[in-house]
């Protein structure tokens, strides 16, 4: 009776292992059909824009506010610095300034939390206090004695029940006069209301600032568009940008030399702190430290990231 409860079991358990290996490669062939449709597009802008006078693209409207945006986020360097990967592996870590710890930074803001707290607890690890928000969520997936977690979201212009503007948090946990904040951000397209709507004093509390921004392909000039330029040259009068990696899972705009991801990871550093510091940037992107958004699915090269040229 027990050989036979032995055997049983064994074959549930190749069963399940099977059924397992088969979810896997589905997951693979649909990363595969994702990036295997990124190529055809690119493919298909090269084979379009070969066969039109450069500069005559270059002068197209879409040419244009491409360039606009990637020259708002192109990279610089910090002359002497280091990056660290802050968080887990592929999707949930993000490229940070090695700059940070429990003696220089009064607190870490995490905005969008779904079930991952990788990020926050590594900035935990370093002693730094991390007031988490998400109002979709009812808790954290894992607890840490560095962890503060309320069940709010951050908003801007936007009014709702449990959302509140990224000052009046400040001020509910006593660190509106903190010049010494991180941050990291990934509220899914909601970024542009809650950085339009703050103040720059505001903003510029935070030393360094980790966040997805969303939609960035600019298919027509529509307010959300011109939204997106004022958001991005508001948070440049008090930060630049040293760090981008694109997610991939995300359409991608070819037009011309220029590529621009609709998703994009970026690092920013308050510029007050690097003043003289603040060098062109020699990197190409992604980086060493740098890894894909899903497992199976290779990088997205973004190269220097550089309105002009091309990177």
């Amino acid at each position: 009776m027990l050989r036979a409860l032995l055997r049983f079991g064994r074959r549930l358990l190749g069963t399940e292992q099977i059924l397992q290996a088969q979810r896997q490669q589905l997951e693979y062939q649909r990363q595969m059909f994702g990036e295997l449709r990124q190529q055809l597009l690119r493919a298909n802008s090269l084979l379009k824009y070969s066969l039109v006078d450069p500069e005559k693209v270059r002068g197209s409207a879409v040419y244009q506010r491409c360039a606009e945006i990637i020259s708002l986020l192109m990279p610089m360097d910090v002359a002497g610095g280091s990056y660290v990967r802050v968080g887990r592996k592929f999707d949930g870590g993000y490229v940070m300034l090695d700059n940070f710890s429990k003696d220089n930074v009064a607190a870490a803001y995490s905005f969008g939390i779904s079930n991952d707290v990788s990020w926050d607890e590594a900035i935990a690890a370093r002693g730094i206090s991390v007031f988490l928000f998400d109002h979709t969520i009812d808790g954290l997936p894992r607890q840490h004695p560095q962890f503060h977690f309320a069940k709010l979201g951050v908003t801007g212009y936007q009014r709702g029940e449990n959302l509140e503007t990224l000052g009046g948090l400040l001020k509910k946990n006593a660190h509106a006069a903190s010049n010494n904040l991180i941050m990291k951000m990934d509220i899914e397209g909601c970024e542009w209301d809650v950085f339009g709507a703050a103040p720059a004093d505001v903003i510029g509390r935070f030393a360094q600032i980790v966040v997805e921004l969303h939609g960035l392909c600019p298919a027509a000039p529509d307010p959300q568009y011109l939204l997106l330029v004022n958001v991005l040259k508001k948070i440049n009068q008090t930060h630049q940008c040293v760090h981008v990696h694109a997610n991939t899972n995300c359409d991608r705009l070819w037009v011309g030399d220029l590529v621009l991801p609709e998703l994009l990871e970026v690092t920013y550093v308050r510029r007050s702190d690097f003043q003289n510091k603040l060098v062109a940037n020699t990197r190409r992107f992604p980086t060493e430290i740098d890894q894909p958004t899903f497992e199976h699915m290779p990088d997205f090269e973004l190269a220097s990231f550089s309105a002009v040229g091309g990177g």
